[in-house]
Protein backbone atom coordinates (compact mmCIF):
# COMPACT_ATOMS: atom_id res chain seq x y z
CA UNK A 1 0.00 0.00 0.00
CA UNK A 2 1.38 3.26 -0.87
CA UNK A 3 1.52 6.17 1.42
CA UNK A 4 -0.84 8.64 0.83
CA UNK A 5 0.70 12.46 0.73
CA UNK A 6 -0.23 14.44 3.71
CA UNK A 7 -2.65 16.92 3.45
CA UNK A 8 -2.59 20.68 4.44
CA UNK A 9 -3.85 21.18 8.28
CA UNK A 10 -7.17 23.29 8.12
CA UNK A 11 -5.72 25.88 10.21
CA UNK A 12 -3.00 26.55 8.21
CA UNK A 13 -2.91 28.61 4.98
CA UNK A 14 -1.17 27.54 1.98
CA UNK A 15 1.55 29.68 0.75
CA UNK A 16 -0.83 31.00 -2.24
CA UNK A 17 -3.41 31.98 0.34
CA UNK A 18 -0.82 33.60 3.02
CA UNK A 19 0.52 35.74 0.07
CA UNK A 20 -3.05 36.57 -0.84
CA UNK A 21 -3.69 37.76 2.76
CA UNK A 22 -0.37 39.35 3.19
CA UNK A 23 -1.27 41.73 -0.14
CA UNK A 24 -4.63 42.42 1.10
CA UNK A 25 -3.76 45.67 3.04
CA UNK A 26 -1.05 46.94 0.32
CA UNK A 27 -4.16 46.52 -2.16
CA UNK A 28 -6.83 48.33 -0.03
CA UNK A 29 -3.80 51.43 0.79
CA UNK A 30 -3.41 51.53 -3.09
CA UNK A 31 -7.24 51.59 -3.10
CA UNK A 32 -7.30 54.25 -1.15
CA UNK A 33 -4.97 55.88 -2.99
CA UNK A 34 -6.44 56.20 -6.00
CA UNK A 35 -9.91 56.98 -4.75
CA UNK A 36 -8.18 60.24 -3.94
CA UNK A 37 -6.43 60.59 -7.47
CA UNK A 38 -9.30 59.88 -9.46
CA UNK A 39 -13.04 61.39 -9.96
CA UNK A 40 -16.41 59.69 -9.31
CA UNK A 41 -17.37 59.22 -12.80
CA UNK A 42 -13.63 57.36 -13.37
CA UNK A 43 -14.60 55.37 -9.95
CA UNK A 44 -17.38 54.09 -11.01
CA UNK A 45 -16.03 53.24 -14.79
CA UNK A 46 -13.26 51.05 -12.52
CA UNK A 47 -15.91 49.54 -10.08
CA UNK A 48 -17.75 48.73 -13.55
CA UNK A 49 -14.18 46.79 -14.92
CA UNK A 50 -14.14 45.29 -11.64
CA UNK A 51 -17.85 43.61 -11.83
CA UNK A 52 -17.30 42.37 -15.18
CA UNK A 53 -14.09 41.18 -14.85
CA UNK A 54 -14.57 39.22 -11.15
CA UNK A 55 -14.26 35.02 -11.61
CA UNK A 56 -18.19 34.03 -11.83
CA UNK A 57 -17.70 31.04 -10.11
CA UNK A 58 -16.32 32.70 -7.04
CA UNK A 59 -17.91 36.40 -7.01
CA UNK A 60 -16.63 38.96 -4.67
CA UNK A 61 -19.52 40.16 -2.26
CA UNK A 62 -22.10 42.75 -2.90
CA UNK A 63 -21.36 44.61 0.53
CA UNK A 64 -17.77 45.14 -0.71
CA UNK A 65 -18.53 47.42 -3.52
CA UNK A 66 -21.10 48.86 -1.53
CA UNK A 67 -18.83 49.73 1.01
CA UNK A 68 -15.84 51.52 -1.51
CA UNK A 69 -18.41 53.42 -2.71
CA UNK A 70 -19.49 54.75 0.31
CA UNK A 71 -15.97 54.92 0.83
CA UNK A 72 -15.14 56.94 -2.32
CA UNK A 73 -18.27 59.85 -1.68
CA UNK A 74 -16.86 60.38 1.86
CA UNK A 75 -13.16 60.92 0.23
CA UNK A 76 -14.94 62.67 -2.05
CA UNK A 77 -16.43 65.07 -0.09
CA UNK A 78 -13.58 65.71 2.16
CA UNK A 79 -11.38 66.64 -0.52
CA UNK A 80 -14.13 69.14 -2.15
CA UNK A 81 -15.01 70.32 1.53
CA UNK A 82 -10.70 71.09 2.02
CA UNK A 83 -10.53 73.25 -1.35
CA UNK A 84 -13.34 74.80 -0.32
CA UNK A 85 -11.97 75.86 2.62
CA UNK A 86 -8.53 76.61 1.03
CA UNK A 87 -10.64 78.90 -1.53
CA UNK A 88 -12.02 80.60 1.45
CA UNK A 89 -8.86 81.33 3.36
CA UNK A 90 -7.22 82.86 0.14
CA UNK A 91 -10.21 84.87 0.09
CA UNK A 92 -9.70 86.16 3.48
CA UNK A 93 -6.32 86.50 3.33
CA UNK A 94 -6.53 89.03 0.22
CA UNK A 95 -9.12 90.70 1.87
CA UNK A 96 -6.94 91.55 4.73
CA UNK A 97 -3.85 92.53 2.95
CA UNK A 98 -6.28 94.87 0.63
CA UNK A 99 -7.76 96.33 3.23
CA UNK A 100 -4.65 97.98 4.91
CA UNK A 101 -3.18 98.53 1.49
CA UNK A 102 -4.16 102.08 2.18
CA UNK A 103 -2.01 102.47 4.43
CA UNK A 104 1.01 102.18 3.23
CA UNK A 105 2.83 106.21 2.47
CA UNK A 106 0.51 107.36 5.93
CA UNK A 107 1.61 108.38 8.77
CA UNK A 108 0.56 105.96 11.51
CA UNK A 109 0.04 106.61 15.80
CA UNK A 110 0.93 103.36 17.41
CA UNK A 111 0.88 101.95 20.96
CA UNK A 112 2.78 99.39 22.99
CA UNK A 113 5.57 100.25 19.78
CA UNK A 114 9.01 101.41 19.51
CA UNK A 115 10.15 104.07 17.15
CA UNK A 116 12.71 104.64 14.38
CA UNK A 117 15.44 107.64 15.33
CA UNK A 118 16.83 108.37 11.45
CA UNK A 119 19.59 110.12 13.13
CA UNK A 120 18.40 113.46 12.13
CA UNK A 121 14.65 113.81 12.32
CA UNK A 122 13.29 114.48 16.36
CA UNK A 123 11.06 111.66 17.10
CA UNK A 124 7.69 112.19 18.15
CA UNK A 125 5.08 110.71 20.58
CA UNK A 126 2.44 111.17 22.45
CA UNK A 127 1.44 109.76 26.37
CA UNK A 128 -1.85 109.97 28.32
CA UNK A 129 -1.02 112.13 31.07
CA UNK A 130 -1.59 111.02 34.87
CA UNK A 131 -4.27 113.75 36.74
CA UNK A 132 -2.62 112.74 39.97
CA UNK A 133 0.86 113.16 39.02
CA UNK A 134 2.82 116.48 39.82
CA UNK A 135 5.37 115.93 37.35
CA UNK A 136 6.20 113.67 34.36
CA UNK A 137 9.48 112.71 32.68
CA UNK A 138 10.35 110.71 29.05
CA UNK A 139 12.50 107.76 29.46
CA UNK A 140 14.67 106.78 25.88
CA UNK A 141 16.27 103.28 26.05
CA UNK A 142 18.01 101.73 22.81
CA UNK A 143 17.33 98.39 21.57
CA UNK A 144 19.46 97.07 23.94
CA UNK A 145 17.04 98.11 26.94
CA UNK A 146 20.42 100.86 27.81
CA UNK A 147 19.04 104.12 29.09
CA UNK A 148 20.06 106.79 26.75
CA UNK A 149 17.91 109.81 27.29
CA UNK A 150 15.86 111.23 30.39
CA UNK A 151 13.82 114.49 30.57
CA UNK A 152 11.23 116.41 31.36
CA UNK A 153 7.67 116.12 29.50
CA UNK A 154 4.21 117.35 29.62
CA UNK A 155 1.92 115.62 31.47
CA UNK A 156 -0.82 115.54 28.90
CA UNK A 157 -1.93 113.69 25.97
CA UNK A 158 -0.23 116.20 23.53
CA UNK A 159 2.38 115.37 21.02
CA UNK A 160 5.78 116.04 22.44
CA UNK A 161 9.16 115.52 20.50
CA UNK A 162 12.89 113.81 21.50
CA UNK A 163 15.46 115.50 19.73
CA UNK A 164 17.53 112.41 19.30
CA UNK A 165 20.49 114.20 21.30
CA UNK A 166 22.13 112.08 24.03
CA UNK A 167 24.77 114.02 25.78
CA UNK A 168 24.86 116.81 23.38
CA UNK A 169 25.50 114.33 20.53
CA UNK A 170 23.13 112.59 18.00
CA UNK A 171 22.54 109.44 18.95
CA UNK A 172 22.92 106.69 16.45
CA UNK A 173 20.51 105.56 14.27
CA UNK A 174 18.34 102.89 15.69
CA UNK A 175 14.93 101.67 17.42
CA UNK A 176 14.27 103.59 20.62
CA UNK A 177 11.69 102.67 23.28
CA UNK A 178 9.35 105.99 24.71
CA UNK A 179 8.16 105.63 28.15
CA UNK A 180 6.33 107.86 30.67
CA UNK A 181 7.56 108.19 34.35
CA UNK A 182 4.85 110.12 36.24
CA UNK A 183 5.52 111.28 40.16
CA UNK A 184 3.86 112.20 43.04
CA UNK A 185 4.10 115.06 45.37
CA UNK A 186 6.41 112.96 47.85
CA UNK A 187 8.78 112.34 44.51
CA UNK A 188 7.76 108.55 44.28
CA UNK A 189 6.72 106.92 40.56
CA UNK A 190 3.19 106.68 40.92
CA UNK A 191 3.31 104.87 36.89
CA UNK A 192 4.85 104.44 34.03
CA UNK A 193 3.48 104.17 30.63
CA UNK A 194 4.54 102.98 27.19
CA UNK A 195 4.21 106.40 24.40
CA UNK A 196 2.66 106.08 21.31
CA UNK A 197 4.97 106.47 18.38
CA UNK A 198 4.47 107.81 15.14
CA UNK A 199 5.81 106.39 12.00
CA UNK A 200 5.12 105.49 8.19
CA UNK A 201 3.41 102.86 7.06
CA UNK A 202 6.33 100.91 4.37
CA UNK A 203 4.31 97.77 3.84
CA UNK A 204 2.26 94.90 4.42
CA UNK A 205 3.19 91.80 5.03
CA UNK A 206 1.90 88.09 6.07
CA UNK A 207 2.93 86.23 9.30
CA UNK A 208 1.10 82.71 8.02
CA UNK A 209 -2.50 84.15 7.48
CA UNK A 210 -2.15 87.37 9.65
CA UNK A 211 -1.36 90.64 8.31
CA UNK A 212 1.39 93.08 9.42
CA UNK A 213 2.33 96.27 9.09
CA UNK A 214 6.03 97.75 8.33
CA UNK A 215 7.14 101.01 9.48
CA UNK A 216 10.08 103.20 8.55
CA UNK A 217 13.15 101.50 10.20
CA UNK A 218 11.73 98.23 9.88
CA UNK A 219 9.23 98.35 12.57
CA UNK A 220 7.12 95.61 12.96
CA UNK A 221 3.71 95.53 14.45
CA UNK A 222 0.01 94.38 14.08
CA UNK A 223 -2.96 96.22 12.54
CA UNK A 224 -4.21 96.22 15.94
CA UNK A 225 -1.54 98.60 17.56
CA UNK A 226 -2.46 101.60 15.27
CA UNK A 227 -4.64 104.32 17.22
CA UNK A 228 -4.42 106.84 14.39
CA UNK A 229 -3.82 107.19 10.77
CA UNK A 230 -2.67 110.97 9.01
CA UNK A 231 -1.01 112.15 6.06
Amino acid sequence: MQAQSPTASPTQPTTTQSQSAASRPAASEQGNDALESVDFQNFLTLLTAQLRNQDPLNPSDSTEFVAQLAQFTSVEQLVNVNNKIDKLASALVAEGIDKYSSWIGKQAEVGSSPAYFDGASPVSYRISGNGDAVAAQTVITNSNGVEVARFPSLNGPVIQTWDGMVDGEPAPQGVYAVTAVYYGSDGNVLDKEIANTFGTVQAVRLDGDAPYLVLNGGVELTPDQVTGLGQ
